[in-house]
């Protein structure tokens, strides 16, 4: 499948056996080890069952490989409020949903999962395009690593299985194109007058993460490009043309 679930600093042996006999449910095998305080050991191995090829199959990698993906999902199970929106997540069911609009063919995704202690920093969430949680108890939040991976494998599979018969008629925004869009709102950020800094910096965020969830077609992209651009225009401040994307192919 062309998701790719990645474990960031995973602490407990046992959890890798048990993400891969989940994965290999769903028929996913592209799993990362991102800088692991683990080891696959031979109570992995028992855990995995049937999962054993895809266990031995995880790759380690060290955070620069985040960097690949075109739409980073970051996981955590902590409770959130509106007025923190680093912190304002989606659910995996809704994920599923947005993501059935993108090409999964020609989109590199990953899905990141924290340490089991601490979870994902607030650093590494904000890095991402999407925050995503499993809704659990009020009275007992927090899930087990392979619990909730495999939550997200379900909810991911039925996704796959959806996209496999259909074809999409037109071509989503790519990572250059995303960084060049955002590029362009931090220029007409800056050009604006703000009370405080702080209010400009959180005017970055929302922009972020509402391009980050609504999953733009290049045209979308390019019509905001074009709209950004005559907002420079009209407050006197487009002395260079706004940084363009590529054309791809």
């Amino acid at each position: 499948m062309p998701i790719t679930f990645l474990l960031y600093q995973p602490e407990n042996s046992e959890n890798l056996g048990s993400v891969a006999r989940a994965a290999s449910n769903f028929d996913f095998h592209d799993i990362v080890l991102i800088e692991p305080k683990c080891e696959v050991s031979q109570k992995s191995r028992w855990l995995a069952k049937h999962g054993l090829p895809t266990l031995e199959r995880m790759r380690i990698a060290d955070a620069s490989i985040l960097k690949e993906f075109d739409i980073l999902v970051a996981t955590h199970g902590r409770n959130s409020t509106g007025y923190n929106m680093v912190r304002a997540p989606i659910t995996p069911r809704d994920l599923g949903e947005r993501l059935s609009e993108v090409d999964l063919m020609k989109t590199k995704i990953g899905v990141l999962f924290g340490p089991e202690g601490e979870g994902l920093s607030k650093e590494m969430i904000n890095s991402a395009d999407i925050v995503c949680a499993i809704p659990t108890s009020r009275d007992n939040p927090s899930m087990n690593l392979a619990q909730s991976v495999t939550v997200f494998l379900y909810e991911l599979s039925l996704l796959t299985g959806r996209q496999n018969k259909i074809t999409l008629p037109y071509r989503p925004m790519s990572r250059a194109e995303h960084d060049a869009l955002i590029a362009n709102v931090d220029q007409t950020i800056d050009a604006m007058k703000w009370k405080t800094r702080k209010a400009a910096q959180t005017q970055r965020i929302v922009w972020r993460h509402m391009v980050g969830r609504a999953f733009l077609t290049k045209r979308e992209c390019y019509s905001l490009l074009g709209y950004l651009k005559n907002v420079l225009h009209a407050k006197g401040a487009l002395k260079v043309a706004p940084r363009k994307p590529k054309q791809s192919a």
